[in-house]
């Protein structure tokens, strides 16, 4: 975990690092184990691959305190199970029950076939089945940002949703592809981006995206369910201040409802993969986290 055990320190309630005098915390060890579920699609033989990251202990009595859907990002088409497990080990160190899943998505499960939905949907009921006793929330990198947006505000009317965590969300679809393309066109900086992809890069994300989306039309009408929060589902949305990725203004919308937000300063989309690249404890988002699940697990 290296500099990640920065979830060993504690915030003051100002949000200042008070150096971990009053949450000093062992290690948690981590159970990994894969199985897959069987998609509810009719006809469908496919069987989704699920990974599951459990806390073995906690300090909290040996008791697990949520379980999350991890979905990771990669373009809208790329990415597995295996995906950013360095996120996945550090929230079981906040005693979360972590689930990741290869789902299908880009050009091989198109945004209008509802595949990929279909395919988020049954490992929410796998989750919401499987452990029962615990609240259920939604973690997204990326890409997998906006799906967890998106089933916050689809899902919650029947099954609930304690919270919901989206790092460096594509909240806004139709915004990301209109940056690359402002890239590729060699405007981006004129038109008021600061941290911006080559042309290269930035026509390859181009083409991954839109593997999915397939057009203009459905990433303006998907956009619909972030701008937003409908349901009232507490969120924590994290971002970076120099993301090429994920510009400002790709998240404005859920700036403005979410819970709390948090910008860390210089960091792009690396904080989808690390929680901590260089800075030490200060950039190291866990003790938000932690303070955010504090708030929507409390007890009344």
């Amino acid at each position: 975990m290296g500099n990640c055990q920065a979830v060993n320190k504690a915030t003051s309630a100002d949000g200042h690092d008070d150096g971990g005098s009053s949450r000093k915390q062992p290690p948690v060890d981590v159970t990994v184990t894969e199985t897959s579920i069987p998609s509810s699609i009719e006809n469908d033989k496919f069987q989704i691959p699920i990974k599951i990251f459990a806390p073995t202990t906690t300090a909290n009595n040996n008791t697990k305190r949520a379980v999350v859907f991890f979905i990771h990002g990669g373009i809208f088409a790329l990415g597995d199970m295996h995906s950013h497990p360095t996120i996945s080990h550090a929230l079981c160190q906040l005693g979360l029950v972590v689930v990741t899943a290869s789902f299908r998505n880009g050009e091989e499960a198109p945004h209008e076939s509802n595949v990929t939905m279909r395919d988020l949907n049954d490992v929410v009921d796998h989750c919401l089945q499987t452990y029962k006793d615990l609240p259920f929330g939604l973690v997204g990198s990326s890409s997998g940002g906006f799906f967890a947006i998106h089933l916050c505000q689809t899902l919650h009317s029947t099954k609930q949703i304690a919270f919901c965590i989206p790092i460096c969300p594509v909240a806004d679809p139709f915004k990301r592809a209109s940056y690359l393309r402002s890239s590729i066109s060699g405007s981006a900086k004129s038109d008021g981006y600061n941290a911006v992809h080559t042309p290269e890069k930035s026509k390859y994300m181009l083409e991954k995206q839109l593997s999915f989306w397939q057009s203009d039309e459905c990433m303006l009408e998907a956009r619909e369910s972030t701008k937003s929060n409908t349901k009232n589902v507490p969120t924590l949305l994290i971002i970076g201040s120099a993301d090429k990725n994920v510009p400002f203004d790709v998240t404005n919308e859920v700036q403005g409802w979410a819970t709390r937000t948090v910008v860390i300063g210089g960091k792009g989309h690396e904080l989808c993969d690390k929680i901590v690249e260089g800075g030490g404890h200060y950039c190291c988002y866990l003790p938000d986290i932690e303070r955010f699940l504090e708030h929507c697990l409390r007890e009344d």
